[in-house]
Formats: C-alpha cells, structure tokens, sequence
C-alpha cells in the first residue's frame, strides 16, 4: 500500500489474488473451507471457532448428533479429533456450514478494509480478484469492499451467468481476461483460445462489450505478463 499511496492515478487496491473460497455448484467444494476446518485439530484457531459456533446453535452434544446424523461422544471429542460429516448432508449440517464459511469470509474482508481505511482512507479497497467463489465468501465481500472483483477468463460476460451480482449493491470490475492465437509466433493461445489474430480481436471487443452492457460492471482489465513460458505455464497454459 505505502508505494501506491501518494500515486494520483492509483485508485484502490486488490489485496491478495484468486484465493480459493470453494468452488460454487459442487457441494462439497462449496462448503470444502468447513469441511477442511473440521478435519483438524484442536491446535486450530479455526477448528476452535468452529467449534463455538457449532455449540452456540445446540444445546447439548446430542442434539448435534441428530442433526448432523453424527456419533460423536462429547464437545471436547469434536474439537480435538478429525470429523469427517456424512457424505450426505443434511439441511443443519449445511446451513452450519454456511455460517462458518460466512463468518470466516466476514472476518477476512473486514480486517483488510479495517486496516486500509485506518492507513489510507483516500482509496478504494476492491477485493481480492475471486476466480474459485462461493455465494457466502461474495456476499461478505459486497459487504465490506468499495469494489468487488473477478478474474474471468471465458469468451465474454454473460449476464445470465452474473445475474448473482445484481443485488449486492456494489459495482464490479473484471481484474484479468485475455484471449490469444498461435499465428504469430506464440507457442500456446492460453486460456481462451481463438484461430488468428483478426477473431483475436473480434473476441476482444465482444468481450469488452459484453461488460459494457452490463449495468453490474465498471470496467476489465486485458492480462498482460512478459515473463510467462512461450509454451504456456504447466498447468493450465497461462501465458
């Protein structure tokens, strides 16, 4: 932050990038934060935070049991040993879980726009650029971010596919896309792939359209990076 801070054209800040929040549309993905939690120990802050929550929503070790469909012997069992949920949930286990997930995202945001309004309050905090996202991790983040942001790498931003966003009540700006072709000497076309540059740049402004057209965003930034494999990165190609 101190080396943007007197800079007139920095607007804000991303902190961090695609941190994995959990992969909506699958369940276990979507809530794999809780599930990873639950699998330590009790040397685990999170684990230990988990644990409170849990007992603040059931009164006794028993009444967890049943609505986890669960076998464990007391309180202190379940913070101190690894728990697996059954493999399928019921409606409490999700409903713990998305609180937890919720809660953890919540505490994440806040204590970076906290930091950052303290230390420079001149400008904007925009994020962390999500790429693997939840609906519980992008709520918290509306919730406590000027601007949120996302990395999207697909031929162009279809509305339906975002419509998530139109009641968030914040403005959103796309941190990366690209779009490549092999017929000039590069060795892969990366993460969006097109047959030459003429639909190379077809692509490019279909897609800068379609993020004009929607109300929700506010502008995309092109990715460009010298110091990436010609052959792309292992991997995924990224280059």
């Amino acid at each position: 932050a101190a080396q943007y801070r007197d800079d007139p054209w920095c607007l804000g800040y991303f902190v961090d990038n695609e941190l994995s929040w959990g992969q909506w549309g699958d369940e276990r993905g979507r809530y794999g934060l809780a599930l990873g939690t639950l699998s330590l120990g009790a040397t685990s802050p999170a684990k230990q935070a988990f644990v409170d929550l849990i007992r603040e929503r059931y009164a006794s070790i028993r009444e967890f049991n049943n609505a986890w469909n669960s076998r464990v012997a007391d309180w202190q069992q379940l913070l101190e040993e690894p728990f697996h949920p059954d493999a399928n949930f019921s409606e409490a286990t999700r409903d713990d879980m998305r609180v937890f997930v919720r809660t953890l995202a919540r505490r994440y945001f806040r204590t970076i726009r906290d930091a950052l309004k303290k230390y420079d309050p001149k400008h904007l905090y925009l994020g962390s650029r999500f790429a693997w996202y939840t609906l519980e991790s992008v709520e918290a983040c509306a919730e406590f971010c000027d601007v949120m942001s996302f990395n999207i790498y697909r031929p162009r931003v279809e509305h339906a596919q975002w419509q998530f966003l139109d009641n968030l009540g914040r403005p959103v700006i796309i941190g990366e896309f690209h779009m490549g072709a092999t017929d000039r000497g590069m060795f892969h076309s990366g993460l969006v792939s097109t047959p030459n540059q003429t639909a190379r740049a077809a692509s490019f402004m279909n897609y800068v359209r379609s993020v004009r057209d929607n109300p929700v965003f506010v502008g995309c930034h092109y990715f460009k990076y010298n110091d990436e494999p010609l052959t792309g990165r292992p991997g995924d190609g990224e280059n």
